[in-house]
């Protein structure tokens, strides 16, 4: 059985390198060179002039080219990850209030600035009216305190302070004999108005008053008589006779008034009002004659000094902390107004980068809070890829390191990149330790890469000199010497190198003639190897350069 699966072995192997034999001999075929050939040796980093063949651009044209890359002089690492954004923007609400206008669907190119989410603006419009009316009237306070007193302020707080001494010196004094005096006459007068109101007229008086209302009767007939003797007349109403009998009429009208007066006794309310009048009289004696209590001498100071302050506040202006309070309310007015201006602008959610929207939270009509994420953009500019490091590799791994990344779905294109980040705790899957690496892709080429993408990284080293990775199999012996095909300005070059080691699907070479961009005429058939010849990469994500192997 053992024996068996040697020669079965034996057998691919030369069914292998019969093919690769077979390659050679076409591709050699195709430029008129040999691999037979058996003249003098080539030196490398030499370049050689394949046979004129007027058909060799036509041929080479099918021929599968796969562009060389530089090696490094520390081991390799590769792993495999997924392209993802390197950073996603959440715009924010920063007020409440109800959406009136979503401007920007998912997949909607922006630029900085741009429209996403207009909110009502009824009640902000509001709140700066009311900031700006506040400012105002913080400030008309300000400039009052600034401005000097008026005359006419201060005539009235001299009066007021006048006043007030002199009230205060009354208190002290107590009253004068003339204001005794006229307040005992008035308390006189006031009971003797109750007293005749209470007694009613005489019996002289309400003779008199019959004997004037019979001659007002009297004075009345006289002159309605005379009136009707010429009321036949056209202008009878600018005689004489009409002007009397109108002043009897009045005369008449106010006798009888008083005569019904004075022989009706008096009312309720008449009495009452009579007697009150008594009372206040008797009230205002009294408190002439009282001495002033040491409250009300207390309250007359404190009216003085009250007056002395106002009077003092007008003539040296506001003190400092009076004004430096006025000061500090505008200086918050202004501030709120501010505030509530800057609110307005808020309602008015702008794109904060240009982008790509990738999600919309909300819709028209919706009640919205501030601290809501209403819009998330992204820039697909900017790319990057994490992949998993195995503890072995990572500690050749650091911030800033050269990487080249190969996607799944670009195939032949290589992009440039640069570690950002070393994760600093593990991940651990069945037993497998991995360090997250993160990958920012520094390409300016990415119009083609999309978010999701299957992607290998390469994380490089120090570039050696003159050190080239090539395809295996775009190798071969040309006299004697290891040469690779190279296509420049569209036809083919064999260049001498001096192989190094092999990694996977790929030869380290050395040779000063090759250079950055070259094409290879080989291929290889994945980026993304499972092992190679003389270094692997498993689940622990890295692929290790072997030893240079014996000369030719």
């Amino acid at each position: 059985m053992r024996i068996g699966k040697i020669l079965i072995t034996f057998f691919v192997i030369l069914v292998v390198a019969g093919l690769i034999y077979r390659y050679h001999s076409v591709v050699l075929g195709f430029f008129g060179l040999s691999v037979s050939g058996q003249t003098r040796g080539i030196a490398p980093g030499v370049a050689i002039t394949p046979a004129s063949d007027t058909s060799a651009t036509t041929k080479l044209a099918t021929l599968t080219t796969t562009p060389i890359r530089r090696a490094t002089d520390t081991n390799t690492v590769s792993a495999a990850g997924n392209i993802e954004l390197a950073t996603e923007y959440p715009v924010v609400l920063q007020v409440g209030g109800i959406v009136s206008q979503v401007a920007v669907q998912v997949g909607d190119v922006v630029a900085a600035g741009d429209l996403l989410i207009a909110l009502d603006t009824t009640d902000l419009e509001r709140a700066v009216t009311r900031a700006e009316l506040s400012l105002a009237s913080a400030q008309i306070q300000l400039d009052k305190l600034r401005e000097p007193a008026d005359p006419a302020e201060i005539a009235a707080a001299e009066a007021s302070l006048e006043a007030a001494r002199q009230k205060l010196a009354d208190l002290e004094a107590g009253p004068s004999k003339a204001e005794l005096a006229a307040a005992q006459a008035n308390l006189a007068a006031a009971k003797a108005k109750y007293a005749e109101l209470k007694a009613g007229p005489s019996e002289a008086e309400l003779t008199k008053l019959k004997a004037t209302l019979e001659q007002a009767t009297i004075d009345l007939q006289q002159a309605q008589w005379a009136y009707d003797q010429v009321a036949y007349k056209g202008d009878v109403g600018a005689s004489s006779q009409a002007a009397a009998l109108q002043k009897a009429t009045i005369a008449f009208n106010a006798a009888k008034a008083e005569y019904e007066i004075a022989a009706a006794p008096p009312s309720e309310s008449e009495l009452q009002s009579a007697l009150n009048a008594i009372y206040t009289a008797q009230e205002q004696l009294d408190a002439l004659r009282r001495q002033p209590t040491q409250a009300e001498l207390a309250a007359a100071r404190a009216e003085v000094a009250s007056a002395q302050y106002q009077l003092a506040q007008l003539t040296k202006g506001p003190d400092e902390a009076e004004l430096r309070a006025a000061e500090i309310a505008v200086e918050q007015a202004r501030l709120d107004l501010e505030e509530a201006r800057a609110n307005l602008a808020r309602a008015k959610l702008r794109a904060p980068i240009a982008g790509v929207v990738l999600s919309v939270e909300v819709e028209t009509g919706q009640q919205v809070q501030a601290g809501l994420t209403a819009v998330t953009l992204a820039d697909l500019s900017q790319l990057q890829l994490t992949v998993n490091v195995a503890e072995v590799d990572v500690i050749k791994v650091h911030p800033g390191q050269k990487a080249e990344i190969t996607v799944d779905a670009l195939p032949n294109k290589v992009l440039a990149g640069e570690v950002s980040r070393v994760a600093p705790s593990s991940t651990s899957t069945s037993g497998v330790v991995n360090y997250p690496v993160t990958i920012r892709l520094t390409d300016a080429a990415l119009e083609d890469v999309r978010p999701g993408m299957t992607a290998v990284a390469t994380l490089l080293g120090e570039q050696m000199a003159n050190t080239w990775l090539v395809p295996t199999n775009a190798l071969t012996q040309y006299q004697g010497q290891t040469v690779v095909m190279i296509v420049r300005d569209g036809r083919p070059v064999p260049i001498a190198v001096v192989p190094q080691g092999t990694q996977g699907e790929w030869t380290i070479v050395q040779s000063p003639e090759l250079r950055e961009g070259d094409q290879a005429l080989g291929s290889v058939s994945s980026h993304l190897e499972s092992e190679g010849t003389s270094g692997s990469r498993g689940t622990r994500g890295g692929i290790i350069m072997g030893p240079p192997p014996p000369g030719p």
